[in-house]
């Protein structure tokens, strides 16, 4: 039984159509994979950005703890400074 030439081209357009498609869905699952690494990777450096200020503010937080107690022994000895002033200046009227 003999066929026309049709069938044969026809049957050859859909393995070129399907090796096509195929390398469509290479290049786009490779696309996607390299996104994907990308925001993995920008994700990454965010989350090691917040870790670093995190650490730099818990360090600071110990000199800030520094200075409150420094401030509030100053505060502490020129309220005594005052206090005795206004004692003595009162003392002395008397």
């Amino acid at each position: 039984m003999e066929t026309s030439g049709l069938w044969r081209e026809e049957r050859l357009y859909v393995l070129k159509t399907l090796e096509d498609l195929k390398a469509e869905q290479r290049r786009q699952s490779e696309a996607a994979a390299i996104e994907h690494a990308s925001v993995v990777e920008k994700a990454q450096r965010d989350i090691d950005a917040a870790h670093t200020k995190i650490r730099d503010l818990q360090s600071s937080g110990g000199v800030l703890q520094m200075k409150n107690w420094v401030m509030a022994a100053l505060l502490t000895g020129i309220g005594v400074v005052l206090i005795e002033v206004v004692r003595w200046l009162l003392t002395r009227r008397n």
